[in-house]
């Protein structure tokens, strides 16, 4: 027989109640609430988060930037200049010819 999550999760939770109760703690096995009888300090609070703080949240308004589109001199282009690999200014007279050997 599978059990759904949620099921396992309650035969889970009610087995680890069942032994917090058997360590001589007053528990109410349906809520789950320990019943503090003792007199000294309160049982610390020990429920689980479910989300977890990451560094990835970022408060505020962000604005995203602008990307800054390069302007070509007027007689020049870009191109991989002279069979060299990298990508230069070459001018325009060059432009027929780059790449080859004269």
């Amino acid at each position: 027989m599978f059990l759904t999550k949620k099921e396992k999760l309650k035969q889970i939770k009610k087995r680890h109640l069942k032994w917090i109760k058997s360590l001589g703690v007053k528990v109410n096995m349906e809520s789950g609430k320990i019943k503090n009888s003792f007199k000294g300090f309160d049982l610390p609070d020990l429920t689980v988060r479910y989300s977890i703080p990451t560094s990835d949240r970022i408060p505020g308004a962000c604005v995203k930037k602008e990307m800054l589109k390069p302007q070509l001199p007027a007689g020049k282009t870009i191109s991989i200049a002279y069979n060299k690999g990298n990508y230069q200014l070459v001018d325009v007279s060059d432009f027929k010819t780059m790449g080859r050997k004269i």
